[in-house]
């Protein structure tokens, strides 16, 4: 009789650690599924950069390093697809990463000659927004363009390659550009699109977990 007890009891100690071990392993597996590993892709690195912020201080690419930031071109007289893009930045982007000192809007006006630092200054005045968090350029066109064509790979096929340069050559694009904080460009999105529109703020989430992944290793 004591025999079967002592056999008994080993059984259920054995089935204890059994139990155990597998409720660890189950653990361990759903922890690492719920961690996802894949980050952004790269589109490539922007070049250094030095313009006019509408406050009219400079803005250069070195002074949004350490920063995730999204950047789009524009202008203010436009009537077509501007006013669309701007304000889904304004309501989905701005609204939802103002108080997010790691992140920064930046709008390049595509009509320089007209959108001087005291235009945009007004225009940002009656957007009601934060200097510190968005901003908007402007600066020599001759830079605003080749920055868009060669730096964030915008538009540059929408002009004849004849009139690039001259007084009848003008940007258009509805892209805004997720750029990291190594000033990489991590996504491209369409600025008239709410569904992309909403993703860009996922993925700006997204990369700042990833930064902060890249800093604590």
């Amino acid at each position: 009789m004591r025999w079967a007890i002592r056999l008994a009891s080993w059984g259920v100690l054995v089935a204890a650690v059994l139990l155990l071990v597998t409720t660890y392993v189950h653990s361990r597996r759903t922890k690492v599924e719920l961690i996802p590993v894949q980050s952004l892709p790269y589109y490539g690195e922007l070049p250094a950069f030095s313009l006019t912020a509408h406050t009219r201080n400079a803005i250069t690419l070195e002074d949004l390093r350490g920063k995730v930031w999204v950047a789009n071109f524009f202008f203010t007289t436009c009537r077509s697809i501007c006013p669309i893009m701007q304000e889904n930045v304004a309501t989905e982007v701005y609204a939802a990463l103002k108080d997010n000192p790691q992140v920064r809007l930046v709008s390049f006006t595509v009509d320089p000659e007209h959108d001087t630092p005291e235009v945009l200054a007004e225009y940002a005045r009656a957007k009601g927004v934060s200097p510190e968090k968005w901003t908007f350029v402007t600066g020599a066109k001759k830079d605003i363009y080749r920055l868009a064509r060669k730096g964030f790979k915008l538009a540059a096929e929408d002009t004849p390659e004849y009139i690039q340069g001259t007084k009848h050559d003008f940007i258009h694009s509805e892209k805004l550009v997720l750029v990291d904080a190594h000033g990489r460009i991590r996504g491209y999105y369409n600025g008239l699109d709410l569904e992309q529109v909403r993703q860009l703020v996922r993925d700006v989430d997204r990369l700042l977990r990833e930064e902060m992944g890249d800093r604590s290793d």
